[in-house]
This record gives structure tokens, C-alpha cells and sequence, in this order.
């Protein structure tokens, strides 16, 4: 059995932040965060209402439809999540960094 984890309540608050950004999916925030949906779920109603001034900046962007690719070359990884799939595409001059991420998403 595994101890449980305790999350400081910055970090839940910029979670759920992050959910109740438009567009974003309560699934893919926790993905990226390396913790299970089920588990923001719960802190949605504790922290949803928090003043923004407890809350860590989170500023949301706004993607140009525009954007020039990239011609480097990428190291792609496609990660199967229940029914979705995440593809990150890391760039292959950071391979240090790429290997990480993968070890992050193992946890």
C-alpha cells in the first residue's frame, strides 16, 4: 500500500485554476500534473473561490493560429490516457530534459 501524498494548497489552488481555464479538461490538467483526475475533482469546490490574492499568478494565453513550425528536429512521444493521447514533441538538442519529463510522467 502507498502512503498518501499531501499537496500544498498552492499548488491544488493553481490546479483548479487551471481546470476552470475555457477549453481545459479537468483529465488533461491532472495528466500534466502527474496526479489523478478523481483527486482535483474533489478540490474543485475547496478552492475554486479562493481571493486571487492566495492564489499563485496563472495568466492564460492565447495561442496565435499563425504559428511558424519548427524545422529542428523533435523527439516525439505519444503517451496512450485512458480514451485521449498526449503527443509531446521535445526538441532533440534538450535530450536531458526530455528524459526528465518521461521520468516525471512515470511517477
Amino acid at each position: 500500500m502507498h502512503p498518501r501524498r499531501s499537496y500544498p494548497k498552492s499548488f491544488k489552488a493553481q490546479v483548479v485554476q487551471e481546470c476552470l481555464q475555457p477549453g481545459a479538461s479537468i483529465a488533461s490538467v491532472a495528466l500534466g500534473h502527474g496526479i489523478n483526475a478523481n483527486l482535483v475533482r474533489k478540490w474543485i469546490p475547496l478552492y475554486r473561490d479562493l481571493d486571487g490574492k492566495n492564489l499563485p499568478a496563472f495568466v492564460p494565453l492565447k495561442l496565435e493560429q499563425n504559428i511558424p513550425t519548427r524545422t529542428e528536429p523533435t523527439i516525439k512521444i505519444d503517451v496512450q490516457c485512458g480514451q485521449g493521447q498526449l503527443v509531446v514533441n521535445w526538441p532533440a538538442n534538450d535530450p536531458e530534459g526530455c528524459a526528465r519529463f518521461v521520468r516525471g510522467l512515470a511517477q
